[in-house]
């Protein structure tokens, strides 16, 4: 069985760690205390790296990415990551924020953002490229520095908002993802990882028309308690519960980037009306859809 993985959420970083305020976080040159990148993970919230120095090896859902200096790693929420070899100068600096943060802001339109992320999840950038993220990167830690008041969260959400356009430039502007590195596994292992990789790649596309464990199993040729141990014994956590991380985030999106109605965003997630839509968002959230819209 595969080793259970680690879930951190921010309640895991005091907010009394510098850089840290609630649900945002900044790195100085290290890994935040009380979480360890050495062994497999997920994070609740977003996760933007950039390579300083060295050189490293990262799984990402389980397809592997070479990192070199100026890589740029974009993470979505709740993605399986692990570092899996670095050279001993490996330097990186990194941004951790929730989820809201990036739903809260403006984006171009028709640009799925978090899904770029994770169809390409490393970006190689040129020696120019990475020193303008990293001055508003330094920036931003200037701006943590420097004087509290009331608006402070906000100049910092707006500071963010610069970084994440600079990023998703990147993402627009051209094909630069890192290929794979092929790894020797035992055959039994290489098809459970092969399934966990399917799996993903079919909540991706298909997560907002299809919420039946059923579904991505008939579409991978497999039983349903087949796929559902694979993805419990790779992940720690049922296909379910990636299902509904999944329909969660888009329907979170979509509540907060769109002029669309509720009815509308229950309808174009296949629900069967917008009251079964709303029970479902409470359930997980805590908050109906109006509610989470309008905080």
């Amino acid at each position: 069985m595969a080793k259970k993985l680690n879930h951190f959420t921010f309640d895991n970083i005091p907010t009394t760690q510098r850089y840290v305020i609630e649900e945002f976080i900044m790195s100085d040159g290290n890994s935040p205390r009380n979480i360890s990148i050495e062994h497999p993970f997920i994070f609740e919230g977003i996760l933007f790296v950039i390579c300083l120095k060295g050189t490293g090896q990262v799984l990402i859902n389980f397809k592997e990415y070479s990192v070199t200096e100026n890589s740029i790693i974009t993470i979505p929420p709740n993605v399986i990551v692990q570092i899996t070899d670095h050279s001993e100068d490996f330097l990186t600096e990194m941004i951790a924020f929730s989820a809201d943060y990036l739903v809260d802001m403006p984006m171009f339109k028709d640009f799925d953002l978090l899904q770029k992320m994770a169809s390409q999840p490393v970006l190689n950038i040129t020696e120019e490229e990475s020193r303008a993220i990293l001055n508003y990167y330094m920036f931003i830690i200037t701006v943590f520095n420097g004087r509290k008041h009331i608006l402070f969260n906000q100049v910092i959400k707006g500071l963010l908002y610069s970084l994440v356009m600079t990023i998703a430039v990147k993402y627009i502007d051209g094909d630069t993802a890192v290929k794979k590195k092929p790894s020797e596994r035992s055959k039994e292992s290489e098809r459970s990882k092969e399934i966990t990789q399917q799996f993903f790649s079919l909540l991706r596309k298909y997560h907002k028309q299809e919420r039946a464990a059923s579904f991505y199993a008939d579409k991978l040729c497999i039983t349903v308690k087949y796929l559902s141990k694979t993805i419990k014994n790779n992940t720690g956590r049922s296909v379910n519960s990636w299902l509904e991380d999944s329909i969660i985030m888009s329907a979170k999106i979509l509540l907060k980037s769109s002029d669309s109605t509720i009815m509308q965003i229950s309808e174009e997630l296949n629900f069967p009306n917008p009251s079964y839509f709303g029970r479902y968002f409470k359930k997980a959230t805590g908050m109906t859809p109006k509610e989470y819209r309008e905080q």
